[in-house]
């Protein structure tokens, strides 16, 4: 997974976002969503969140 893709386009947020929130302890999309703000405005992006999770 390249840390710079675009995860959320609605925000802008990037994979590698995502992944740093992940290892300083947001282990579910909600969590995330907390910490990041990702998937909180059109909320398409909220299965890759969760196969990108999945897979760390």
């Amino acid at each position: 997974m390249d840390r710079d893709q675009i995860i959320c386009p609605c925000l802008d947020i990037t994979a590698g976002q995502i992944i740093d929130a992940y290892e300083e302890g947001a282990k579910t999309v909600e969590a995330i969503k907390d910490v990041t703000g990702v998937g909180t405005v059109c909320g398409a992006c909220l299965d890759e969140i969760e196969e990108l999770i999945q897979n760390l």
